[in-house]
């Protein structure tokens, strides 16, 4: 079975935005697992003096073990949200692109491209699949998760 992971978005305040987050605004975290979703949820409800990225899960290794190339596209929770699009890449890929500038994984296997509108994340899509193509016959999945939860916090 192949499934996809959850995305956690948080929409940073507008003191704490800027270059390094998603859209300028939002810190991305990919989750695998229920415990995962606790240990995250756990953090995040503890008390702090200032504030600190919730990167806990950032650079765990990866509990999904695939030889397909498994592409998620996450819809906005609400109106005001953005579209999500995570790639998990099979081992030999992602050693490639960890060795690429610029290119930056999570759990040495997940690349995160975050839309404010569906054409971009369908022409950048589009653009990856051709670019894939161009490799020789791939394994590839499209998911498109379930409906997506908002909360504050």
């Amino acid at each position: 079975m192949i499934a996809a992971p959850s995305v956690m978005l948080i929409d940073m305040p507008v003191r704490h935005r800027g270059e390094g987050l998603a859209l300028g605004r939002y810190y991305a975290i990919i989750l695998e697992t229920d415990e995962e979703r606790g240990e995250l949820d756990r953090f995040l409800d503890e008390p702090r003096p200032a504030v600190i990225a919730p990167d806990l899960l950032d650079t765990r290794p990866s509990s999904v073990v695939s030889d397909h190339v498994i592409i998620s596209r996450y819809e906005p929770p609400a109106d005001g949200w953005p579209w999500v699009l995570v790639c998990r890449w099979p081992e030999p890929y992602a050693r490639i692109a960890s060795d690429s500038p610029g290119c930056d994984m999570a759990r040495d296997c997940y690349t995160m491209e975050v839309f404010e509108h569906l054409d971009d994340l369908k022409e950048h899509s589009a653009a990856l699949l051709e670019q894939l193509g161009t490799h020789g016959q791939l394994k590839i999945r499209m998911l498109t998760p379930g409906s997506s939860l908002t909360g504050t916090a």
